[in-house]
């Protein structure tokens, strides 16, 4: 029995908690410093008065969402190690 030559790296999903929402959406995306500084402004403009609808793109099990920016409590970076 051989065994093939595994490395493990690691995986770094943004957490997007939302107002009334137990979980979090789980997003994976190519950059998570930039997108988390993007939703990171989005989420300190955003105003109750006038709510925006943000939408973004994941490459994983979650393929898209669309939030208003006003329903954002909190934002977080996880990594994940994995064998590839």
């Amino acid at each position: 029995m051989s065994f093939q030559q595994q490395t493990i790296s690691t995986k770094r999903p943004i957490l997007i908690f939302l107002k009334h929402v137990g979980p979090p959406i789980v997003l994976y995306v190519d950059d998570s410093d930039a997108m988390f500084v993007e939703l990171q402004e989005i989420m300190l403009k955003a105003s109750p008065s006038n709510p925006k609808i943000i939408e973004k793109t994941g490459k994983g099990p979650v393929k898209k969402i669309a939030v208003l920016d006003t329903q954002i409590a909190g934002l977080a970076i996880q990594e994940e190690a994995f064998m590839s």
